[in-house]
């Protein structure tokens, strides 16, 4: 009898866990993409050296390109057509940014993307999830944009005040966590060193050479060359190295000084308002996002944002607007879809606009 219970009770736990997940990924998408496009395409560069040869210093350029994979739930407005029969990564999904969803309820992302883009490799990812009830929600968002350097974590929990049907007024807090912003390392650096000293640091040494311009026999113009541990010259003169190796070097420098910082936490009030109005022939989603105050909560305060700035009032936000519109009988259609966001010194900008013409 007991062994029939114990079965039972499994079973019963099996089947409510069974559903629990069912509700979890009903309706969403495991999805992978990748794809490969030739490089931007520049004109050839040449050096030349002092004694008058000629180098080739056009940089190689690898395709490009982009993977992603990741899983999806997110329900699309009424005006979100979906555009493709596949999902690829690169979709505008306004549930991501506005205060608000098309349901109630869970919502999710999951996305990973490796790529390169003008020979530069970089790493992004983007994690989501929000759960949305009529008068709260709490959301927990990741992101990593490898090609501004934008990366940050945020838990954020609101209070929600439906207005009227169209009209959503939401107050609370987030928590980001984030690198030093605003703060330069190689800055700090040449307050107090010359910038050649960072290049020995990195095993570079140069040998200084003299020009006998109006060739009396005495040099007027001194230069350097310089080489690397191997002992291969890498640079033809002082300003060759700075344009050709020193780049390098600093953004190798800076990313080094800035690990060592850590993570910051940042705790910051939020004000939201979310519009919607969908018709057939009209459309408008609007909202915004707005972060006036902050409160630097963990990590180095020294490397702070608001340390940085001299204070904790400046304004983080996220704003955008999805609006359509047809005209004369449905022949002509415009739309604009546009979204801003600045965190920090960091801005991201998404705007698309045009006009349909039906014949």
């Amino acid at each position: 009898m007991k062994n029939k219970l114990l079965i039972i009770l499994l079973l019963i736990g099996f089947f409510a866990n069974a559903q629990w997940l069912k509700n979890i990924f009903e309706y969403s998408t495991p999805f992978f993409s990748y794809n490969e496009t030739n490089p931007l395409t520049t004109d050839e560069q040449y050096f030349v050296t002092q004694f008058g040869d000629v180098i080739n210093v056009t940089p190689e350029r690898s395709n490009d390109y982009l993977m992603t994979f990741g899983i999806r739930k997110l329900a699309r407005f009424d005006y979100e057509n979906k555009a493709r029969k596949w999902y690829d990564g690169t979709e505008q999904n306004t549930s991501l940014s506005s205060n608000s969803g098309s349901v109630v309820g869970l919502e999710y992302l999951f996305q990973k993307s490796f790529g390169r883009q003008r020979n530069m490799e970089y790493k992004s990812h983007r994690y989501f999830l929000r759960y949305l009830k009529k008068y709260w929600s709490i959301k927990v968002e990741s992101q990593k944009n490898g090609i501004i350097n934008l990366n940050y974590d945020a838990a954020d929990l609101r209070f929600r005040l439906p207005i009227t049907k169209n009209l959503n007024f939401s107050f609370g807090g987030i928590v980001r966590t984030h690198n030093s912003y605003g703060y330069n390392p190689i800055t700090e650096y040449l307050k107090t060193n010359q910038w050649w000293d960072l290049a020995y640091e990195y095993d570079y040494y140069d040998t200084p050479y003299g020009i006998d311009n109006d060739l009396d026999g005495e040099n007027d113009v001194y230069d350097w060359y310089w080489y690397n541990l191997n002992d291969n010259q890498v640079a033809d003169t002082d300003a060759d190295s700075r344009r050709n190796v020193y780049q390098r070097i600093v953004n190798d420098y800076n990313k080094r000084e800035l690990d060592k910082i850590g993570t910051l936490y940042t705790l910051s009030t939020v004000v939201g308002l979310d519009y919607y109005f969908y018709r057939d022939k009209f459309w408008l989603h609007s909202w915004a996002n707005l972060m006036p105050k902050h409160h630097h909560l963990k990590g180095d305060y020294k490397y702070s944002y608001e340390n940085f700035i001299g204070r904790d009032d400046w304004l983080d936000y996220n704003v955008g607007i999805m609006s359509g519109l047809y005209l004369i009988k449905n022949k002509i259609g415009i739309f604009i879809e546009y979204e801003r966001t600045k965190f920090w010194d960091k801005n991201l900008i998404f705007l698309k606009t045009g006009v349909n013409i039906m014949l």
